[in-house]
């Protein structure tokens, strides 16, 4: 019966996987700190925002909507934050609906 079972569930599209496998966790840090965000939710992206072929971290807040920009001064292998700024347009904060 044990070995049948296999040849059943491939017939019927079934397939056995593994769990995956993490390694354990690191925080990302912005000048040699935790980045922590107000509300405890962040959607973050990884993009080269400036343009100078490093990848950024920007980071969505949940509360207020506002889009944290991170410079990356490392390099994509060994990425560094140093600062963060707030998205602007015309001197405001781009804000996105939240809650």
């Amino acid at each position: 019966m044990s070995r049948a079972l296999p040849i059943l569930l491939a017939a019927v599209g079934v397939s056995l996987a593994f769990p995956p496998m993490f390694q354990e966790f690191i925080y990302v840090e912005a000048g040699g700190a935790a980045i922590t965000v107000t509300g405890g939710h962040a959607d973050p992206c990884v993009a080269d925002w400036d343009g100078d072929g490093v990848k950024d971290l920007l980071l969505g807040e949940f509360t207020q909507g506002r889009i944290r920009f991170y410079r990356n001064v490392g390099t994509n292998e060994s990425p560094e934050f140093d600062s963060w700024e707030y998205l602007e347009s015309d001197g405001s904060p781009i804000t996105l609906p939240y809650g």
